[in-house]
């Protein structure tokens, strides 16, 4: 967290606190003057320790709570769009937001010819991630029309192309296109672009430094 901060990032979004206490997580973003925008955790873990994570979430200040991953093979199953409705319901009601985060596989055609993405609850927010979207072969630019003030969060993610296995760089390094999509994000909505690169290319840290800087750039 302190190696972020001195990158000049304004806040992060968490995954897990690796047995850390919240507390002490709060204590330790407050010294380094950052925000949590938000928190990761699979929908299971929502369905069944939604209790401890809203403790969490009065801890360490963040108030959206987002799905991270489905198994591609269960985007099918008809049962999965009403558990979000529910679990959103039940996640209002602790006083936060449910949100949905993509990859690749949530962008491409099911047996109806719709995209798990189109079937997702009209309450459940969409942490749309950019890179993915874009790796499917989706036009990112009129995703990001379509689903404007329904994605207060957006991943920020390059490939060099799309081949496989998927060459990520830094943002602005790819061939996405960030220059004009980033820009889009924000008129679409987005308050935290999230800098996001699953592979490093030269030290995670250089990447992710890279990144905000060409995104600075871009954005102001």
């Amino acid at each position: 967290l302190r190696a972020v901060a001195s990158l000049g990032f304004e806040g992060v979004e968490l995954f897990d606190l690796h047995g850390h206490d919240p507390a002490l997580v709060a204590g330790w973003l407050a010294e380094s003057s950052l925000e949590a925008c938000g928190r990761h955790a699979r929908l299971e873990s929502i369905e069944e320790d939604l209790d401890e994570l809203a403790a969490e979430a009065a801890a360490l200040g963040w108030r959206r709570l987002v799905v991270s991953w489905i198994d591609p093979a269960e985007l099918g199953d008809p049962g999965l769009p009403p558990r979000f409705a529910s679990a959103a319901a039940v996640v209002a009601g602790h006083g936060l937001q449910l949100g949905f985060h993509n990859h690749a596989a949530e962008l491409a055609p099911l047996a109806s010819g719709r995209t798990f993405l189109d079937e997702v609850p009209e309450e459940v927010f969409l942490e749309l991630d950019l890179g993915w979207a874009w790796y499917e072969g989706v036009d990112v630019s009129a995703l990001l029309r379509a689903r404007a003030g329904r994605c207060p969060l957006v991943h920020v993610k390059d490939f060099r192309g799309r081949e496989a296995p998927p060459p990520y760089c830094p943002v602005g390094d790819g061939a996405i296109g960030y220059a004009t999509v980033a820009p889009e994000a924000v008129a679409a909505g987005a308050e935290w672009l999230l800098v996001e690169q699953d592979e490093p290319v030269a030290a995670p840290l250089e990447d992710a430094g890279r990144s905000l800087a060409a995104l600075r750039a871009m954005v102001g």
